[in-house]
Parts: C-alpha cells; structure tokens; sequence
C-alpha cells in the first residue's frame, strides 16, 4: 500500500511489511523475542495509573518531546511500547503515535487503553520505510537491548533527516542490583555515557539530563546495600512497592523537574537519564 492511500491509523505508509489481524492489531510474518519478563507488562499495567513513577516520567518526556518537536506531520514510533502509557500520553498531546511492542500482554493492555495504532513485532521483523519516522521513542527500553549501538545505527536509519530520537534509561553502575538482572537489562547509563553513545551513532545529542532526583540514595540504600547485607532479591514486591502509589511531597520535590525540562534546563543528578537526539539534516 503506498503511503497516498493509507489512512492515519493505517501504520503502512511507514511499516510496509504489517497486515491488520482480526483483533485490531497490525502484525508482521513472524515474531522475535526481547529481554523483557512477559509478565512484566501485567505488573506495570497494575500500577502505571496510580504510580507517581510513571506519571512524573510521562510529564518529563512530554516536557523534553514539547522542547525538541518531531518534524511537522511525521508520526513518532513507540518502540517496545508496552502497555501504551506514554503512547497514549504522546497522542492525547496531538502527537500520531504508532506503538511498536512484540509481548502479547503489552498490546493487549495497549488495546484496553484505545490506542488506534498498534504492531505486534520487534522492530527487527519490520519493513520499515526509511527517513519516514518523524520521532523514535526508547523509553525505559535501550538498556535492554543487548547491542545498544547496533539498535540506534539501524534506528538512525529510519528517521527522516531532521528525526527526533528520544530515550529514557535507568543511571548509574553503581545502582546495579537484582532488580536489573529480573527486569531483563543489559547494562545503566551515565549522562555523558549515553550522549557519547548517541553522537557515535550518527545523531546530534542535543540535551541530556538526569531525572528523579531525590531517588538515587533511598536506591542504593533499599536495593543495593540491603541486597548486598541480607542476600534477599525479592524484586518483584519491590519494584512494585517502589514504583505505586502517590506521594504528595515527592511529588513536589519533583516538581522542578519538569518545569526545568519545560525550559530546556538540565538536572545535574537523578536515577534516570532522558534524552533528545537528532538525525542531522
């Protein structure tokens, strides 16, 4: 199907290998698999609404995405987009979003949360058309990909020149715990670290900054220190008593954040890294 006769919820004027299956969901022949639990997806979809985790990272890419646009009329892939939180953040910001998760219970979630365009698939099992992607969404995914750079360079590659790339990763070796190891990660980023990664890659890494702030020490002192003393990995209760729930004086000690990203100012020290790149015209 050319790109002149596909609708705006018809993902193949951009995937051009993907067929609509009766349930909704755009599919490609084949499937790969990805270094992410399955049940993962379930876990984070339980908490994503009433997490204060979740919905300062949503306010923060949408701060950095506002400052650093997609090229007018281009759609931003979601790549392993899971359950479709920030997907449907992105499109109910008057962004076209194409979600991109290869986990049945993620596109199953993204369905319940009415996203109108969603692929089942690796972007590895995708005929993307290339320079057709106005903006590439990595958000919490990077560090599970095992040859990061490999990734960005055939990333870069589908981006139209002048294409956003945008990503969010977990920071510091030195937060390294168990609770990586069970959610699939390959490695954590410093700031410089991924900027370096990204300029290497052909992209112009235009802002870099940490988030979360006040994070990083109740992390060392809860996950890696306690692990270290006491030998318990018990990461799925953890992560989820980490990550629910709202806390209204973080949320103020947060706060800042956001209106600092809003202005294009950085954060000199979080638990999190977030970026916005581009593909040089």
């Amino acid at each position: 199907m050319s790109s002149g006769s596909a609708s705006m919820n018809d993902p193949r004027d951009v995937i051009r290998n993907v067929a609509l299956a009766a349930d909704g969901v755009w599919r490609p022949p084949g499937k790969s698999t990805v270094s992410y639990p399955e049940e993962g997806h379930d876990t984070c979809f339980g908490l994503e609404d009433g997490s204060f985790w979740f919905a300062h990272r949503n306010r923060c890419i949408a701060a950095v995405v506002s400052r650093h646009k997609p090229p007018h009329g281009l759609p931003i892939v979601d790549v392993g987009g899971g359950n479709g939180y920030v997907a449907r953040m992105l499109h109910e910001n008057g962004h076209r979003t194409i979600l991109v998760e290869p986990g049945d219970s993620g596109v199953r979630n993204a369905r319940a949360r009415g996203l109108p365009e969603l692929v089942q698939a690796s972007t590895d099992d995708l005929d993307i058309l290339p320079g057709s992607i106005g903006g590439i969404g990595l958000f919490d995914v990077l560090e599970h990909i095992p040859d990061d750079a490999a990734a960005l360079r055939a990333f870069h590659r589908m981006l139209a020149p002048g294409g956003r790339i945008y990503a969010t990763v977990p920071a510091h070796a030195w937060l390294w715990s168990s609770a990586d190891e069970h959610a699939g990660h390959q490695r954590r980023y410093t700031k410089q670290g991924l900027r370096d990664l990204f300029e290497r890659c052909g992209f112009d890494a235009s802002f870099a900054s940490y988030y979360f702030w006040p994070l990083p020490l109740p992390m060392l002192a809860k996950r890696v220190l306690t692990e270290r003393i006491s030998r318990r990995r018990d990461h799925s209760r953890r992560a989820a008593s980490e990550h629910a729930g709202r806390h209204p004086l973080l949320d103020k000690l947060l706060g800042w954040e956001e209106r600092r990203l809003r202005g294009g100012r950085t954060i000199p020290v979080g638990a999190s890294c977030i970026l916005a790149a581009t593909k040089p015209a």
